[in-house]
Formats: structure tokens, C-alpha cells, sequence
């Protein structure tokens, strides 16, 4: 190595170092942040928090779209698997469910358009539970402990939106209570 680069390994030992922190580490504060708020509007872990129809004035997201209805559950696998229950539009809208673990990864994502049915059973479950108890149409591996599930429901000017908001109450998380032996 030529001594006139010797001053700037320092610099670059440090700037691989904080790029390594702030991949390793931010995404798990950013969702510990946003878990948190959303706990903090009433949606405690295992119960689903439907929000309101987005307008200018209630908006919390840089440009949420106000032609869909979202609804977000906050997970924990400590006590055991959690049984998602997603209803599908009777209408033909489109409606997804997004699975994001701890780290802000999205894991696992379901539409209306990848099934056949009115309502979906999920079980999420840790990657070390594989015996569980009862029927559920998908079983998905969380990767971490925590994370959210995010439900999103297209709507438009049409949509019948108290039938909607009836529909989209359909949408359950609900903790199965078991643990590890």
C-alpha cells in the first residue's frame, strides 16, 4: 500500500463499518418505531387496526393512496402461531395481504387473484413450528418474532363503502396460544 493512501484507511474502515450499522440496524429500528405508533392508535399485538378511508387531513404516510383501505395487524409469535383470516372483495376489487417480519422484509404477500375462495385461513408460525393444530388454507414461516401484516382493500368512487367496511372487519389476526415445548 503507497503511503499517500495510508490517512484515508481510517475513513474508509469507518464508512464500511457505519454502512454495515445502518444496514444491519436501521431497518429493525424503523419497524420497532412504526410497530410502536401503531400499537399506540389502539392496535396492541395480535388484534387488527382498520384505518380510516386516507384524506388529506388524516393522511400519516407520505402520499398514501386514497383509493385503498388499509388495515394492519401487529404480530408476535412469542406465545405461539397466529391464524390470519383475510376476506377476499365480493365486488372484483383487488386485495392483497403483505406479510413484513422485524427487519422491514416483506416475506410473503396473498391476493384475491391467487385464490378461489371468499375468505383465506393463514397460520403464521415460526420457521421451528411445523405440527399445528387445525385447518388453514396457507401456512406462512415468519422469520422473525414480530412484524406486521398489512391488509390493503382497492376501492372506488362505486364502491359500496359501509358494505366494504363490513367485508374488511372479516380481516382477523388471532393468536392460536401455544408455545414451544
Amino acid at each position: 500500500m503507497k503511503r499517500g493512501a495510508l490517512p484515508f484507511l481510517p475513513y474508509a474502515v469507518g464508512l464500511m463499518i457505519g454502512f454495515a450499522i445502518t444496514l444491519d440496524r436501521l431497518p429493525g429500528i424503523i419497524m420497532a418505531r412504526a410497530m410502536d405508533r401503531i400499537e399506540s392508535v389502539g392496535a396492541e399485538a395480535g388484534t387488527v387496526r382498520h384505518a380510516p378511508r386516507v384524506t388529506s387531513d388524516n393522511q400519516t404516510i407520505v402520499r398514501a393512496s386514497p383509493d385503498i383501505l388499509y388495515s394492519v395487524c401487529v404480530y408476535d409469535l412469542t406465545d405461539g402461531p397466529v391464524r390470519i383470516a383475510v376476506p377476499w372483495p365480493a365486488d372484483g376489487s383487488y386485495a392483497s395481504v403483505s406479510f413484513y417480519d422485524a427487519n422491514t422484509n416483506n416475506f410473503a404477500v396473498a391476493s384475491d387473484r391467487d385464490v378461489d375462495t371468499a375468505t383465506t385461513s393463514i397460520i403464521l408460525a415460526s420457521p421451528r413450528e411445523s405440527d399445528l393444530p387445525g385447518e388453514a388454507d396457507r401456512l406462512v414461516s415468519a422469520p422473525t418474532g414480530t412484524g406486521l401484516i398489512l391488509y390493503r382493500r382497492v376501492i372506488d368512487a362505486q364502491t359500496d363503502l359501509d358494505a366494504v367496511e363490513i367485508e374488511r372487519q372479516g380481516f382477523t389476526c388471532t393468536g392460536l396460544g401455544l408455545t414451544d415445548p
